[in-house]
């Protein structure tokens, strides 16, 4: 066992890559965050730009259906790119024929979708900051999912390209297979009546910036949908690369959003002919009206 974790610590050395050299201070005895922490969107952001920069690559699998029906699934792959100074790119795309492109390159955001164009706007917060927490936000959601039936372990330290790492297990809880999890309102309420029936994996999170730099999770659960129950399976795999060696976020070739004034051409076009504007009708009214000196 002790053999195998030496051999993991060095292939994922070399994912991370060797600029990855920095020293953790021995003073802090506690990492900055935990497995849980490490995966909020938010933290995430921040954690990159405090390590200057990687590469997330992610692949989500997720099906689910009703029993003895073949499940509807889909897979997204997710791969980000955060560069020293901030500016991002990310591709995500999934076998459903969907995804998208987006690129923050100082204070410009262009977009586009699959096959689409790619549309440059303003970059104004909190958009853009919205958009990078989706795209690495798949890792959070599975932990969200199984949260409340999760028990989560120590698994000892890594060294990860000079730099100490700690591991997390996870693994069902007992009895938690029986026992639903939290209330959850709207779309997602569904997540709120989530019995998990089998949870594994393992997370490892930078402890010197609280960094996600690899996460492997599978579970499999039971839930009740809008026709009944039904049952499912999500995975995620992730790996950070490229640690504080990303290349610089270019501007990617767009078009500007254009916005045109359209009330003047939509009222004339909802009014089809039925009123006319004052200033036309105007003229009429006063030719048909009798002058003062007529009525004398």
């Amino acid at each position: 066992m002790k053999g195998n974790k030496v051999v993991a610590g060095i292939l994922l050395a070399s994912l991370v890559g060797a600029c990855h050299a920095r020293r953790v201070d021995s003073r802090a005895a506690h990492p900055v965050a935990s497995a849980e922490q490490a995966v909020q969107p938010a933290f995430f952001e921040r954690a990159l730009r405090q390590i200057g920069g990687a590469h997330f690559h992610g692949l989500t699998r997720l099906s689910v259906g009703r029993a003895g029906a073949p499940p509807e699934a889909v897979t997204t792959t997710t791969d980000v790119w955060v560069d020293r100074a901030g500016n991002y790119r990310f591709h995500e795309e999934n076998d459903r024929d969907g995804g998208r492109e987006v690129v923050l390159y100082g204070r410009e955001l262009s977009v586009a979708l699959r096959y689409g164009k790619m549309i440059r706007r303003v970059a104004e917060e909190p958009e853009p900051s919205r958009l990078l927490g989706e795209a690495l936000g798949g890792p959070a959601a599975v932990v969200e999912l199984v949260a409340a039936q999760a028990r989560v372990a120590p698994d000892g330290a890594e060294t990860v390209g000079g730099a100490r790492a700690s591991a997390s297990i996870f693994s069902l809880g007992d009895g938690a297979a029986a026992a639903p999890g939290q209330t959850i309102a709207g779309l997602r309420a569904w997540r709120g009546t989530v019995s998990i029936q089998s949870l594994s994996g393992r997370m490892l999170v930078d402890d010197a910036s609280g960094a996600l730099l690899k996460a492997d999770l599978s579970a499999t659960f039971k839930a009740t949908g809008p026709d009944g129950p039904e049952q499912g399976a999500v995975e995620i795999h992730t790996v950070l690369s490229d640690v504080a060696n990303t290349p610089s976020i270019q501007a990617p070739p767009a078009e500007e959003l254009v916005l045109r004034q359209r009330i003047v051409p939509e009222m004339h076009e909802l009014l089809h002919g039925i009123a006319e504007p004052r200033a036309a009708a105007e003229p009429q009214r006063r030719a048909a009206a009798p002058s003062r000196e007529a009525r004398r």
